[in-house]
């Protein structure tokens, strides 16, 4: 089994895309910032991945569904001639070990490389080592 395996659920072509990235970290507010993101724009399911890098957990649905943890890309087509289009990288967990940071950011930047992306944005929260 690969390391790391990106499911695509849609194929799509876009125009220069941006990358935007926010991940659960530091009060959660890169991943805030990109599911806001995301839900606003709105975007659409592009495509999910699956680590041995994230933790071994799943998650139960309301209605009782389990899932493996996982991140997901999403898009967003610009329907303005001149607009570019964004991808939104959100999900449940980074990598575990610095490895597995390593190796999904590679395999993720190869894939987004592949969709024309060639300026990525990352949202985190900066701990200052006091409450702010």
């Amino acid at each position: 089994m690969e390391d790391v395996v990106i499911r695509t659920l849609e194929k799509v072509e876009l125009r220069d895309p941006i990358l935007v990235e926010g991940l659960p970290g530091v009060g959660n507010v890169g991943k805030l910032a990109a599911d806001y993101l995301r839900e606003q724009l709105p975007a659409k399911p592009l495509a999910t991945i699956y680590s041995k890098f994230f933790p071994p957990q799943v998650y139960v649905s309301e209605e009782g569904i389990i899932r493996l943890v996982s991140n997901d890309l999403h898009y967003w087509k610009s329907a303005s001639t001149g607009t570019r289009d964004i991808l939104v990288l959100g999900g449940d967990y980074q990598g575990i070990s610095p490895e597995g940071q390593y190796e999904i950011t590679q395999r993720v930047l190869d894939y987004c490389h592949d969709l024309g992306v060639r300026e990525v944005f990352t949202l985190a929260g900066f701990a200052q080592g006091r409450v702010v």
